[in-house]
């Protein structure tokens, strides 16, 4: 296995690692807080994104389920996002022009969409 295939198969483990952990820690305490707390059910978010990660701190700091319940699964759908950026940096670092030049692509391609979703076009 070349170094390059390597580097990137451990920045994907620890990348998916953590953000799973993350993940899963952020829903759990929000199920936790919402038993205990008998909170109402949670709303499903709505809005633009950053709208929906303003909710979620300020529903966080207040210690509502909610807030917990939607970052951890911000955090889950942004997982791949993530692992995108990071293969684009592990090729450009590598001199793998054709293989960062893919990744911005689709970065750009995923980020347009992103915008498009969020602006209701």
């Amino acid at each position: 296995m070349s170094e390059l295939a390597r580097q990137r198969q451990q920045l994907t483990a620890w990348i998916l690692r953590v953000s799973i952990s993350l993940c899963l820690a952020l829903i759990g305490l929000g199920l936790l807080l919402f038993f205990l707390r008998g909170d109402k059910l949670p709303a499903t978010p709505s809005g633009s994104l950053l709208a929906i990660l303003a909710n979620a701190w300020q529903r966080g700091i207040g210690l509502h389920a909610s807030g917990f319940l939607d970052t951890g699964i911000v955090v889950l759908l942004l997982t791949p996002v993530v692992r995108l950026v990071a293969g684009v940096y592990v090729s450009a670092r590598a001199r793998d022009w054709l293989y960062a030049a893919i990744g911005l692509v689709v970065l750009g391609l995923v980020v347009t969409g992103l915008i498009a979703g969020q602006s209701g076009i």
